[in-house]
């Protein structure tokens, strides 16, 4: 039996999950947070070291913005 998982249900991934769906690493993932360029939560407990969550939509939100489009030139 495995015990019960502290972090959110519904939706919420970890930075490894997230450096997977993008192509990075979890370092990037991180300096995504900590530039207000990704939205995340910290479920950490106490002062340790942070344990960011990024919902799905925060995460679909991001590579929306991130997506680069192309114009056609006549």
């Amino acid at each position: 039996m495995t015990s019960a998982s502290v972090a959110p249900t519904g939706g919420f991934l970890t930075t490894g999950e997230v450096a997977r769906r993008i192509g990075g690493t979890s370092q990037h993932v991180r300096q995504l947070i900590r530039t207000g360029r990704l939205s995340a939560i910290d479920i950490a407990k106490g002062d340790g070291r942070p344990r960011f969550r990024v919902s799905e939509a925060a995460l679909a939100d991001f590579l929306r913005a991130a997506a680069v489009t192309t114009t056609e030139v006549a």
